[in-house]
C-alpha cells in the first residue's frame, strides 16, 4: 500500500488477545499528530483512508483508542490529555467513515490519556502517543441449545 509507506516506521501491527491491533504511534522526531492537535498529519490521514475499504470488507467489529504520553501541559484547564486522546480516536473514526467504514462496524471509541503507556517504564516516551485501531476477534457462535 503506497499510502502507508511514508509512515510505515510509525505503524505496528500485532495480534493481541482482543484481535489484530494497528498502532499509529509517534517516534522521536516524527509526530503522527501535531503537538496537542486532534487532527493527524496528512500521511496518517492517507494511510487511515486506505485502510477503511479493507476494514469494511472484514466481518469484524473495530475498536479505536487514543493515548497520550505523560507530561504534556495544557493551557486550557477544560481541555487536557483525556479530551485530546478521545478526540484523536474520534477523528480516526471519522476518517475511516469518510472513506467507507460503516458506523455500525465501530464497537467502541475510547480515550485513555496517559493511563496505558506502551512503555510503562518511560511514560514520557514519544511512542506512548498513539492511536490504536483494533480489528476485534469475533465472538464464538453460541450453540443453539445454550442460552447466552
Amino acid at each position: 500500500m503506497p499510502q502507508v509507506s511514508e509512515i510505515s516506521q510509525n505503524l505496528r501491527v500485532e495480534e493481541t488477545k482482543d484481535g489484530l491491533n494497528i498502532k499509529i504511534m509517534d517516534e522521536a522526531g516524527r509526530r503522527m499528530f501535531p503537538e496537542k492537535s486532534k487532527y493527524p498529519i496528512e500521511a496518517v490521514r492517507a494511510a487511515v483512508a486506505a485502510m477503511a475499504p479493507i476494514l469494511e470488507k472484514l466481518p469484524n467489529q473495530i475498536s479505536i483508542s487514543g493515548h497520550t504520553a505523560g507530561g504534556t501541559q495544557f493551557d486550557d484547564p477544560r481541555y487536557g490529555a483525556w479530551e485530546l486522546s478521545m478526540d484523536r480516536a474520534d477523528v480516526i473514526r471519522q476518517i475511516l467513515g469518510e472513506f467507507g467504514l460503516s458506523d455500525d462496524r465501530i464497537a467502541a471509541v475510547t480515550g485513555h490519556a496517559s493511563q496505558q503507556p506502551l512503555f510503562a517504564d518511560d511514560p514520557f516516551l514519544a511512542a506512548n502517543e498513539r492511536v490504536e485501531i483494533t480489528v476485534l476477534f469475533a465472538n464464538p457462535p453460541v450453540p443453539p441449545n445454550l442460552a447466552p
